[in-house]
């Protein structure tokens, strides 16, 4: 091996960390051909994860160390939300149905196929609503060297999380019982959030749970702040109206209340 090559390949070592997982534009603005690229996987340097998704071969990247590649190396606005972000902090502990985890991440752009396709024991899914901006992120650590990723904030994702009552899969049920474990919440920055939602559906939901579960946090709500609309939601299917914020809940969650 030439002495340039030998050099591009201790630059390898030395920039890309172990179990992080990079797309193959990265490496080509490190220097990096589309042949050397090739030649690196033929000799198990380099593994690949999917089309144009690469890591160093001595272990397979967790989803972890996609989302450090995803944030910190390829400088993607995509970020981790709703029930995988109360997961990791906490406040969910919802076991996968299948093998494979599902990672929910949030960005306003459609993701690469290099990153919807990818090959392992995990699986993204992916979300464009209830969009916030950068308000309620923070960075959480990945477990690989000093990176972090950026997640939602338990304000934020269990937002985000309402948006997805009675649909894929998320029933009103168990959010109910995420949202009555959540009794250390900000109000201030709850607030915030209200006012930057643009989910009728997600504000109703927000304020009959705050109702119904009465947290130390949930008094210093600014309720007559939010907007939430006139006429009538259906939310659960054959549940019984509630008459202050006009949507369907299940019979036994209104008759419990």
């Amino acid at each position: 091996m030439s002495l340039q090559k030998n050099g591009k390949l201790k630059l390898l070592y030395r920039t890309l960390p172990e179990k992080v997982a990079v797309p193959s534009s990265w490496l080509r603005e490190q220097g990096y051909s589309t042949q050397l690229i090739s030649k690196y996987v033929t000799q198990g340097i380099l593994q690949k994860l999917g089309r144009g998704l690469y890591a160093r071969s001595e272990v397979e990247p967790n989803w972890k160390g996609v989302m450090v590649g995803v944030q910190q190396f390829a400088g993607l606005a995509v970020y981790v939300g709703g029930l995988s972000a109360l997961n990791l902090q906490g406040f969910a502990h919802y076991l996968p149905l299948s093998r494979k985890e599902r990672i929910a991440l949030y960005s306003q752009k459609n993701p690469p196929a290099w990153l919807k396709n990818i090959a392992s024991t995990f699986q993204f899914e992916f979300y464009k609503k209830p969009w916030f901006g950068d308000l309620g992120l923070k960075d959480y650590p990945s477990g690989i060297r000093d990176y972090e990723i950026q997640i939602s904030s338990p304000e934020r994702a269990i937002l985000e999380l309402l948006y997805l009552v009675e649909k894929e899969g998320v029933t009103f049920t168990f959010v109910a019982e995420i949202f009555e474990n959540l009794t250390s919440l900000r109000p201030g920055l709850l607030n915030k959030l209200l006012q930057n939602c643009e989910s009728v559906k997600v504000k109703r939901l927000f304020l009959y749970f705050c109702d119904r579960y009465n947290h130390p946090w949930s008094k210093y709500i600014e309720k007559d702040a939010v907007e939430i609309g006139t006429g009538k939601m259906q939310i659960a299917k054959n549940g019984k109206l509630d008459r202050t914020y006009l949507i369907t809940v299940p019979r036994a969650q209104n008759d419990a209340g």
